[in-house]
């Protein structure tokens, strides 16, 4: 951009602001917000174009801890980038909650402020919205009942579960419903709702019958005037996954990644796959019906692409009996020991054979019905009678997504990499029945995010209010890829509230440690909470990392304090919150009992929190098969898995944890840590340098 531009934007933006500073009911500027708003605008002046070279001077890395204003702070410079680039801004979070304060209180109230007219819109994946034809046939509205036999059907629907789709039919057709799941007028469940769900290997498109009243579609068309799309990691991942075209195409997008410290997790879980064998077996069993239907609406076909797929199912329906039989007959998986991991992503010789198999079998059926789909849209697409096409289409699209993800889960258990794929079989429990499931997962989403993400986009912007860890950004950078890109700038926004004044953070004395003695620190625990919370006026939050240990406490506790506390999952959430509230407002003590959820999206300012107990550090043990199998490869690299994961990760929670105190610029609280590791283990002066800079009580 040149100086002339570069002054255009700084000038709409200050604009901007002073209308936000002087109209936004109880506004009040913030030091680190105008900071976001200068490294914003340095980041997006860096916008490559496709072509461009790319070591991450157009990526941004904000942490902007809770009461610096991060939402207005990248709001306004991405309404402005976006007018004067020409590309679209997708805003990019991690909970609904986000998202419904971007889309119903944020940017309208920006909008209408606004000196630069801008449009905004919601995102949602496909799957997040009703197919009008499944939706029908599921009714019992039309005499069509092919999809009763396709991929994702054991069977006709029960009667009630069609009584739920009539009354869903009816509120479609009648406009009270706008076919999204989330907006769904009666109860389904996830199975009821997959049965009805658009998906996109079995959408007509344009070509269908219902196409101008279709949820889906119509809820691209208002996305298409958007200037600002609001959607989610998962959304983004999967897009780019996938390649499809639900959102701009990422050369032509500036990224602004919210809640950005999610970002790992989901990016290992949208590059991950998996199969259930017995579930793989019906629908196999059924595809060649499904098939010789469709070849029947093609008068070219000369029946050799049928007889290819005739001949590839039956082979893997054979091969995959024998390996339920052989799983089975060894108990590799049982009910009691429900995973078994491959070490170092290497399978056994038998697994290795079972993929030299099946691996090849599941691609080419895979092509074929890929094949067929296409031949059955082509045909459709120079027809007079193209309706006469859409169930076959729609039966084959089923299919089509379930080779497809075959093909993928054995693909990916074949595959040898550096890091190692992690490669597992889980018994599925589901119920009345079980499975054996294959799953194959990347540990790291660090190269998927780098190829398909960092290395395409126009300009990107990642925020959160925890993204460091021990004092510097280097934990981030690695997990999401972007260190790979040298010029990537990183930065703290410049927090308004004044640590050392407002809070005070102590490691009382514990006699009981809790790695080496457990159920001793649990009892410990039940003395040293009452005493620590002996002065307290109001509100305090003292956060588990256990239930078990949780529930233990409190039978513990004293009468005379018991009768303050209220526990997570006695009752709804949001009737705790409720009730805690209306204990503080009578002038009463209440203090939560809560884990996890509690100490990461808990906001209680004022007298709701005055005081937050820690019981232990909140160390998560490597028992996921993910978590095992990058643990095994940093091991066998001469790396160490506790300092490389579990410190990082436990101090990055830490913070969540310990946010949970100030959450305004009035607020005052004491955080108390009863974990003695804290001043006894090498680690603990770590995770205490990366805190907060509260007044310290050791």
């Amino acid at each position: 951009m040149s100086s002339s531009d570069i002054q255009e934007v700084k000038t709409h933006i200050e604009d901007f602001y002073e209308l936000v500073k002087s109209q936004w009911p109880g506004f009040k500027a913030r030091i680190g917000q105008e900071q976001m708003f200068e490294e914003i605008s340095k980041t997006f002046r860096q916008a490559k174009d496709l072509k461009d070279d790319r070591q991450g001077e157009n990526i941004l890395v904000v942490e902007g801890k809770t009461g610096v204003g991060k939402t207005l702070g990248y709001l306004i410079p991405a309404i402005v980038f976006s007018k004067l680039l020409g590309r679209r801004v997708i805003i990019s979070t991690a909970t609904v909650a986000l998202q419904e304060q971007l889309i119903q209180k944020d940017l309208p109230a920006l909008r209408k402020l606004s000196p630069i007219e801008f449009e905004f819109g919601l995102a949602k994946g496909r799957g997040r919205y009703v197919c009008n034809i499944r939706l029908e046939q599921t009714s019992g509205k039309t005499k069509q009942s092919a999809l009763f036999e396709d991929a994702n059907w054991d069977g006709p629907p029960k009667e009630q579960d069609k009584d739920k789709f009539s009354d869903a039919l009816i509120a479609l057709n009648d406009g009270t419903w706008n076919g999204e799941k989330d907006t769904a007028p009666t109860d389904l469940s996830d199975g009821m709702w997959g049965r009805i769900a658009a998906e996109r290997s079995s959408c007509l498109g344009r070509h269908c019958q219902r196409f101008n009243v279709c949820p889906y579609f119509n809820a691209r068309r208002d996305l298409v005037k958007a200037n600002i799309i609001v959607a989610n990691h998962d959304l983004v991942i999967s897009t780019i996954a996938s390649g499809s075209k639900i959102l701009p195409d990422p050369s032509e997008s500036l990224y602004i990644f919210d809640e950005a410290h999610n970002l790992p997790a989901v990016g290992i879980k949208h590059f991950a796959s998996s199969v259930g064998l017995i579930a793989s077996t019906r629908w196999l069993e059924k595809i060649n019906a499904a098939v010789l239907r469709a070849d029947a609406l093609l008068p070219e076909s000369n029946g050799k692409t049928v007889e290819e797929v005739h001949g590839l199912v039956e082979d893997l329906i054979m091969h995959t009996r024998a390996m339920i039989n052989s799983l089975r007959l060894s108990n590799f998986v049982t009910h009691e020991n429900t995973i078994q991991r491959f070490k170092n992503g290497e399978l056994s010789d038998e697994f290795t054979s079972y993929a030299e198999t099946m691996g090849p079998l599941a691609i080419g059926l895979n092509n074929r019905v890929a094949k067929i789909l296409q031949q059955l849209n082509d045909q459709r697409n120079n027809s007079i009678d193209k309706e006469s096409f859409g169930p076959s289409i729609l039966e084959i699209g089923s299919y089509q997504s379930k080779t497809e993800n075959l093909s993928s889960t054995w693909h990916l258990m074949q595959a040898e990499s550096d890091p190692p794929i992690a490669k597992w079989v889980e018994w599925q429990d589901l119920g009345s029945s079980f499975d054996f499931k294959l799953h194959a997962s990347p540990i790291s989403a660090a190269q998927n995010l780098a190829q398909t993400l960092w290395s395409k986009s126009s300009a990107a912007v990642l925020t959160s209010a925890t993204l460091q860890t021990l004092g510097d950004f280097q934990y981030f950078l690695r997990q999401t890829g972007l260190n790979w890109f040298p010029a990537t700038q990183t930065f703290e926004a410049q927090s308004p509230f004044n640590y050392e004044e407002q809070g005070t953070f102590s490691v009382p004395d514990m006699q009981e440690c809790p790695s080496a003695n457990a159920q001793g620190h649990t009892q410990e625990l039940s003395e040293a909470i009452p005493r620590e919370l002996e002065d307290l006026k109001h509100g305090a939050l003292v956060l588990f990392t256990s239930k078990k240990q949780m529930k233990q406490v409190y039978e513990d506790l004293p009468e005379d304090f018991l009768k303050d506390v209220l526990m997570q999952g006695d009752q709804a959430r949001s009737k705790l919150l409720a009730q805690h509230e209306q204990r503080i407002e009578k002038g009463q003590r209440s203090i939560l009992f809560g884990m996890q959820s509690f100490g990461e999206g808990m906001d209680l300012p004022g007298q709701l929190c005055e005081v937050v107990v820690i019981t232990k550090l909140p160390f998560a043990p490597p028992d996921s098969p993910v978590e095992e199998a990058k643990s095994e490869w940093l091991e066998k690299n001469q790396g160490n898995p506790f300092y490389e994961i579990s410190v990082p990760a436990v101090a990055l929670k830490l913070q969540q944890w310990v946010g949970r105190g100030i959450r305004t610029e009035t607020d005052t609280a004491k955080i108390i840590v009863l974990d003695k590791r804290l001043k006894t283990k090498p680690y603990g002066k770590k995770l205490i340098a990366g805190l907060p800079p509260f007044k310290r009580l050791m």
